[in-house]
């Protein structure tokens, strides 16, 4: 997955809107601080003008991910601003993180993990705002 031209560039993350989700890839060795996550937060916020969508996040290319952020991006900032997430994972180390996400921190918006983009994007589907 790669992030198209107009995608926003954050110090960990390229994020992007395409067909009603929100696309984000980390880039290659990200470790995600929770200064991190808040500026990720508030790039989704900003593309999506505020209103919740789902998103598909690639966890595929990250290094190391703190407690402090993976709190952040299951609490109520995350819960702002999407409605469901997906996470693409592919490794041990992106599994590993994948359910530290979802086993420790307990989202509060529903979360998968996904081995390849394509189901993620199709489970995804169900979330997405109603034209």
């Amino acid at each position: 997955m790669t992030p198209p031209a107009h995608a926003a560039r954050t110090r960990t993350c390229s994020l992007w809107l395409e067909h009603g989700i929100v696309i984000g890839r980390f880039h290659d060795g990200a470790e995600v601080s929770a200064d991190d996550a808040r500026e990720n937060l508030a790039v989704t916020a900003t593309l999506t003008s505020g209103v919740r969508h789902p998103v598909l996040v690639d966890l595929r290319p990250v290094r190391a991910q703190s407690a402090e952020a993976r709190a952040l991006f299951a609490g109520p900032a995350a819960t702002a601003v999407c409605t469901a997430v997906a996470l693409v994972t592919d490794s041990p180390l992106s599994r590993v993180l994948g359910n530290f996400f979802l086993g420790f921190n307990r989202p509060e918006t529903p979360a998968r993990l996904f081995g390849d983009v394509d189901a993620a994007t199709a489970w995804l589907q169900a979330f997405r705002a109603s034209p």
